[in-house]
Order: C-alpha cells, then sequence, then structure tokens
C-alpha cells in the first residue's frame, strides 16, 4: 500500500510539471533502433520516449534532422533534447555548453561486416552510414591508410558490402542483422572480430536545456526497469 502511494505521489507529482519538448533524433533508418523512413519515427528509440513521455505527462515532438546539423542545432539551443547522443560525439562543437546526459539508454553491439570470404583479411575501404564518425579507426582513416565510403542508411551500405565496393560495414550488429533478414540474405555478411572485436556501445539521451528532465528520465530508467527490458527483447536488444 505505502509503496502504492509512493508512486502515485511520484506520477503525480511528475504530471504536474508536465510539458512540451522537441527532441532532435537522426534522419536515418537504422532500424530496430530509430527510423524515420517515410516521415515517421518509429523503432525501439520512439516507443521507450513515448512511455516516458506517457509516465511523465510530458509531450515530445520528435525533430528528424541530418545526423551532422543535430549537434549544431543542440548548442544554439534550438531542441530541448537529443537522441541518440554520446559524450565523445562533437566534442569541439560542443565546447564551452554543459551537456547533460542520461543513464545508458540502450547496449548493443558495434561491429564490422564483411562477406565471409574476407574474414580475417585486412582492410582498405571502411563503410559508414552517412553522418556517422569511424572512432574506432580515426587515426587510420586520418592517416590515409582507410578510406571511407559513405551510404544513406544500413541497407545501401550493406549492399555496397555485398558488392565488394567497401571491404567492411560499421554499424551496431542488430541493426545489420534486421536488414540483412528483411532483405532475405541473413548469412551474406558475417562480423570481423578481427577488424573490431564485438564490444558494447550505447545510447544516452542529453539536453543542455533541461537538466531535471535528464535526472526524472533517469529515475524512469530505473522504476521501470522491466518494462524497458521488455521493450529491448521485443526489438531484438
Amino acid at each position: 500500500m505505502r509503496a502504492w502511494i509512493a508512486g502515485a505521489t511520484y506520477l503525480m507529482a511528475c504530471q504536474a510539471s508536465a510539458a512540451s519538448y522537441t527532441v532532435a533524433v537522426e534522419d536515418v533508418d537504422y532500424f530496430p533502433i530509430y527510423s524515420t523512413a517515410n516521415g515517421q519515427y518509429r523503432g525501439y528509440a520512439r516507443e521507450l520516449l513515448d512511455l516516458f513521455a506517457l509516465h511523465s505527462g510530458h509531450q515530445f515532438t520528435y525533430l528528424p534532422l541530418p545526423i551532422k546539423r543535430i549537434t549544431p542545432y543542440h548548442v544554439r539551443d534550438r531542441v530541448d533534447l537529443v537522441y541518440p547522443d554520446h559524450p565523445r560525439w562533437g566534442k569541439a562543437q560542443k565546447q564551452g555548453r554543459q551537456i547533460h546526459y542520461s543513464v545508458p539508454t540502450l547496449t548493443f553491439q558495434d561491429v564490422i561486416l564483411v562477406q565471409p570470404a574476407r574474414l580475417g583479411l585486412p582492410m582498405q575501404t571502411l563503410g559508414m552510414v552517412r553522418g556517422f564518425t569511424p572512432w574506432k579507426y580515426l587515426a587510420e582513416v586520418e592517416a590515409g591508410q582507410i578510406k571511407v565510403e559513405e551510404a544513406p542508411g544500413p541497407a545501401n551500405l550493406l549492399r555496397m558490402t555485398l558488392l565488394g565496393r567497401v571491404d567492411g560495414a560499421n554499424m551496431a550488429l542488430q541493426v545489420g542483422r534486421y536488414h540483412l533478414q528483411h532483405m532475405g540474405i541473413q548469412q551474406a555478411l558475417v562480423p570481423d572480430p578481427k577488424l573490431m572485436p564485438i564490444q558494447d556501445s550505447q545510447y544516452y539521451l542529453s539536453s543542455i536545456r533541461h537538466p531535471k528532465l535528464i535526472a526524472e528520465f533517469d529515475r524512469f530508467i530505473k522504476t521501470e526497469h522491466a518494462t524497458i527490458k521488455a521493450l529491448q527483447h521485443k526489438y531484438g536488444f
């Protein structure tokens, strides 16, 4: 009974301070994490943020932007929230601004997908989704040892890899598997642990204007842990 009263009191307090916010999101089909295909924002990120909005009484408007425009919009106070974000992204542009990051909202595996015949071979061309940064190969790229080729989305990037236009495609393992399965060729590309050890990466929600909202979101992540785990399972994480 006390737990129910405490939960109800917390929910009423959140709803009493409910407001409307604009969330900058990446205008790319990176499903199942997120997608803005056909102008509709959907996927795990949309459901997670909508759950938080429902729980808190807030209203979110999603603003799809090209990836490279998101940080400039953020630091110029043109949006309230950004998803996804990461402390190492856009450091130079964020300099002088205090960015408030949530706890991790999703853990996924970052990989390089290659044709099975190329497993273990050195890489000269790396495929990236346009706007993404090859953090783990930045030194090699800047030294001219590896050339980066970009594609507008994962499906295009996977096709480039299948055609041999790039040696490997860097993306979330779950995103690659989803698109390969959708294309009916699930085993056509495989992660190469020699090029990039399979390791966890995280996405965060961030804000400059609203540290209290980020703290509220963190409490939501903690209190709704079971619901969020079920949501992640739904999308293959």
